[in-house]
């Protein structure tokens, strides 16, 4: 069964981005304990963001790197980045949501990461919708404030 998992990641986009960059990375050592995997993919609410999340991965973390590259352009990467219009191949098994609405395919992985944007507004109540949704399909889910 999957878990999903909404942590709250800032509020705006620029600061969700700047989150699941430093999460990426707690995931892929296995700091966060039972999220953790050697890949993972994460969907974005656009390109816009995904090729900025590309370019902030360069950077985070400062001192080592994580393979990582749009879906389109992977390969053997850890981290494959999508966005709308875009499909992840099967091996990965966390997904990483920064679109406040649920994603396609999400019973292929073991693990669903909610990033929720505390933006007060529309992405927050989006993403209150997509918790509803998980609970439907009788996911169990959890809400963490912070990591």
């Amino acid at each position: 069964m999957v878990e999903a998992t909404f942590i709250a990641s800032g509020n705006n986009m620029k600061e969700a981005l700047n989150f699941a960059a430093s999460l990426v990375n707690k995931v892929i050592i296995g700091e966060l304990g039972s999220l953790s995997s050697n890949s993972l993919d994460i969907f974005c609410s656009s390109i816009e963001d995904a090729n900025l999340l590309n370019d902030i991965l360069w950077d985070t973390p400062k001192y080592s790197l994580i393979s990582h590259n749009l879906v389109n352009n992977a390969s053997s990467d850890l981290v494959k980045i999508g966005y709308p219009g875009t499909k992840f191949a099967l091996g990965s098994n966390v997904l990483i949501n920064l679109s406040p609405d649920i994603p396609k395919g999400l019973d292929s992985y073991e693990s669903y990461v909610q990033l929720v944007i505390m933006d007060g507004g529309n992405l927050r109540e989006r993403a209150a919708n997509t918790w509803t949704e998980c609970n439907k399909m009788g996911l169990k889910t959890q809400f963490i404030e912070s990591i």
